[in-house]
């Protein structure tokens, strides 16, 4: 039985229109004629069975329907210009990874740590895009999740790579004369929050054995970059791993304040999805991550070219 699908032809003349919120304005952006827009249009709605707009004279919106389904169209389409851009990619013997991380901890911890690989697997290209938040690997062309949290990645299986320990920091200007801040000190700044470690500042007080904290007061910020900012702009006291501000802690932008740190509840995975268990060079890739963990558990904080900033623990 012959599939029904869509053309893509018309799926782009409705995205256009549905973003736009005009036939003329869409006509105009895919070098078309506004007939042969709507008779696009039309045509899906027919193949469809629902109507995808509302007409009113020479105006459009969106029906419910037309809204839900230009989502789908949207990451419908995102998805093939990644895709081909990626078979244009390649090479003739080459192979491919693409692989998502938190933007921080990709920048900082993964990226730099590559050109090992590269050197270990010759013709191999890793891609890494930026995610803050989980998502499915089905609804994804993606091979792993570089992440922080639980192993409970919903369809895939969890490699721990290594845990999180913060300390507080801040701008040098914070401390003045002083070496280090008490935590009677620190509980008195405005803290400074990330969004995905609600409980940090709560659980840092509790083993600092101090009270009268309002430990959910100051700004949240969404990713770590932005939470780095805000500390060497001297807005407040983050709690901050080593690892993600070796750079700024070298150049003087940040000081910690104090040596009692906190583990955070969570650690840091590689997710991959259990379908790709077996896939030969995401096993490779895999493997060579647990190296890297490794070697940076036990104290090898940069990689090879970077100075090592040696994280404590309580």
């Amino acid at each position: 039985m012959r599939r029904k699908l869509p053309s893509i032809s018309a799926l782009t003349a409705f995205n256009a229109a549905a973003r736009h919120l005009s036939i003329t304005r869409a006509a105009d952006e895919l070098a078309l004629t506004e007939s042969a827009v709507s008779r696009q249009i039309s045509q899906l709605e027919d193949q469809l069975g629902v109507r995808l707009f509302h007409r009113i004279k020479k105006r459009i919106t969106l029906t419910r329907a037309g809204a839900a389904y230009r989502t789908r169209v949207v990451q419908m389409i995102e998805r093939i210009e990644r895709d081909t851009q990626e078979v244009m990619g390649y090479e003739a013997d080459g192979s491919m990874l693409e692989v998502a991380a938190l933007p921080t901890v990709g920048a900082e911890w993964l990226i730099p740590r590559l050109p090992d690989f590269y050197g270990r697997q010759a013709g191999v290209t890793v891609h890494v895009s930026a995610r803050n938040r989980r998502f499915f690997f089905s609804e994804s062309a993606l091979d792993g999740a570089l992440y922080f949290g639980q192993p409970d990645w919903p369809g895939a299986r969890a490699d721990y790579l290594f845990d999180e320990v913060l300390f507080p920091m801040g701008s040098p200007s914070l401390l003045g004369r002083l070496s280090r801040m008490t935590p009677d000190m620190i509980g008195r700044q405005r803290l400074l929050h990330l969004v995905t470690r609600p409980e940090a500042w709560r659980r840092w007080c509790n083993d600092a054995e101090i009270g009268d904290v309002n430990v959910l007061r100051g700004p949240r910020f969404d990713i770590q970059s932005m939470l780095i900012s805000a500390a060497c702009s001297g807005l407040g006291v983050a709690l901050l791993p080593r690892f993600l501000v070796a750079n700024q802690l070298r150049a003087g932008q940040l000081k910690v304040l104090s040596n009692l740190s906190v583990l955070s509840e969570g650690a840091y995975y590689f997710a991959y999805p259990e379908e790709k268990t077996g896939d030969a060079l995401l096993t490779s890739f895999r493997g060579w991550l647990q190296t890297q963990a490794e070697t940076f558990r036990h104290g090898n904080a940069a990689p090879a070219g970077r100075a090592s900033i040696r994280g404590e623990r309580r």
